[in-house]
C-alpha cells in the first residue's frame, strides 16, 4: 500500500461526520455488551489469571525470591515495617528483575487474548453468535506475533513513563482494535490512535479512567466478582472505537 493511499485512507477515517457521542451513553452502550458477554468474561478471566499466575508463581522460585521470602516472612506480622524493607530490597535484586522481565514476556503471550472481545461484539452488532473460538481469534495466524510485539513493547514504554501513564493509556486504547479491523502496521495505527485522543482528549480519558475503575471493582468489593468485571475495558475500547474511528462498511 502506497503512500498516497494510506492518506486517502486516513482522510476517510477523519471526515467522517458523526454525532459528537456522550461519556453517558458510552458507559451504557459498554455496559451492554458486557452483560451480553458475561459467559465470554468469565472464561477469559480464568484463563488470563490461570496462565499469570502458574507461570508467575513458577518463574518466582525458579528465580530462588520464594525462598528468599520465607526468611523473612515472619516478619509480616511482627514487624511490617521491616518486611516492606527487606521485600523492597529484594525486588531490587537481579533475580527479581529478571522475574518482572519474565512477568512483561507471559503477559504479552496473553495479551491476544484481549483481540478476541473485538470479533465478539463485532458479530453481535452483526446479529450474529458469538462462539467461543472468537475469544482466540488474536492467536491465529500472524496476528499472534502481532499482538504479542505490540504488548512487549508497549509494557516496556510503560515503565520508563511512570507518571505519565494516565496519559499514555488512553492514547495507544485504538492501536490494536485498528491493527484487527483495519489491518494497519503499528505506525499507521499509533498515528490514528494519537490523533484521535488529541481530538476527544477529554472523553477518552474520562471512559478509561472509568473502564478500569470498573475492570478492579470486582476485586475490592468481592473478590470473586474480578472473574467477570476485569475484562470490562474491551468492551469499552471497543465502544470508542466504534463511535470515534470505525469504518466497518470496507
Amino acid at each position: 500500500m502506497d503512500y498516497l493511499l494510506q492518506s486517502s485512507i486516513f482522510a476517510k477515517i477523519f471526515r467522517m461526520t458523526m454525532p459528537k457521542p456522550e461519556i453517558g451513553k458510552l458507559l451504557t452502550e459498554a455496559y451492554q455488551y458486557w452483560m451480553r458477554t458475561l459467559p465470554f468474561q468469565f472464561l477469559f478471566t480464568v484463563i488470563y489469571f490461570s496462565v499469570t499466575m502458574f507461570a508467575g508463581s513458577f518463574a518466582f522460585r525458579y528465580y530462588g525470591l520464594f525462598e528468599e521470602i520465607q526468611k523473612f516472612q515472619g516478619l509480616f506480622y511482627s514487624d511490617s515495617q521491616a518486611f516492606l524493607t527487606k521485600y523492597t530490597a529484594l525486588m531490587q535484586t537481579d533475580n527479581a528483575v529478571l522475574f518482572l522481565q519474565v512477568m512483561i514476556v507471559i503477559k504479552a503471550l496473553i495479551f491476544p487474548l484481549n483481540i478476541g472481545f473485538l470479533k465478539i461484539y463485532r458479530k453481535l452488532d452483526l446479529g450474529e453468535k458469538p462462539e467461543t473460538g472468537d475469544l482466540f481469534a488474536g492467536f491465529q495466524g500472524h496476528y499472534f506475533f502481532l499482538f504479542v510485539i505490540y504488548s512487549l513493547a508497549w509494557s516496556m514504554i510503560n515503565n520508563f513513563l511512570s507518571v505519565f501513564t494516565l496519559i499514555w493509556i488512553p492514547m495507544m486504547l485504538f492501536i490494536p482494535a485498528l491493527m484487527f479491523f483495519k489491518g494497519f502496521n503499528y505506525f499507521q495505527s499509533f498515528q490514528i490512535s494519537v490523533q484521535t485522543f488529541q481530538k476527544h482528549f477529554i472523553l477518552i480519558f474520562i471512559a478509561t479512567m472509568v473502564s478500569i475503575l470498573f475492570s478492579y471493582c470486582g476485586f475490592v468489593l468481592f473478590f470473586f466478582g474480578i472473574f467477570l468485571t476485569f475484562p470490562f475495558w474491551n468492551a469499552m475500547i471497543y465502544v470508542l472505537y466504534k463511535h470515534l474511528i470505525a469504518d466497518f462498511e470496507e
